[in-house]
């Protein structure tokens, strides 16, 4: 998906259903305070989003690009991480609460920029 209205609209529409969002193209978007619990983002495209304060309890987020987006105050609890990218995320107090599939590496990261429960 690309970042047009209608697609924007459509994924929109997914995320009230909780419906896969596996492989989605979020780039750039500004997400702060959305609720993405317990939803399939594997392979999720986030670079450069502003998801400040969301909620991704729960989430499959393997191999998701996270890089370069905003996450301060966003909660991970019980997300499944594996392979997903951090570089250069804005981590601050973020919770990763009983996340699994972090690397030594993603792990040291996402401390070293001040997130919890790790």
């Amino acid at each position: 998906m690309r970042n047009g209205k209608e697609d924007i609209r459509r994924i929109l529409h997914k995320i009230e259903n909780h419906e896969s969002l596996a492989g989605v193209d979020l780039r750039n978007l500004y997400l702060t305070c959305m609720d993405f619990s317990n939803l399939d983002l594997r392979r999720a495209n986030f670079e450069g989003c502003r998801l400040a304060h969301a909620i991704m309890d729960g989430s499959d987020l393997s191999g998701a690009n996270l890089a370069n987006t905003n996450l301060t105050n966003t909660s991970f609890k019980n997300s499944v991480l594996s392979g997903a990218l951090f570089e250069g995320a804005v981590v601050g107090q973020a919770d990763f609460s009983g996340a699994k599939g972090l690397s030594f590496d993603a792990k040291r990261y996402l401390k070293s920029k001040g997130a919890a429960g790790l």
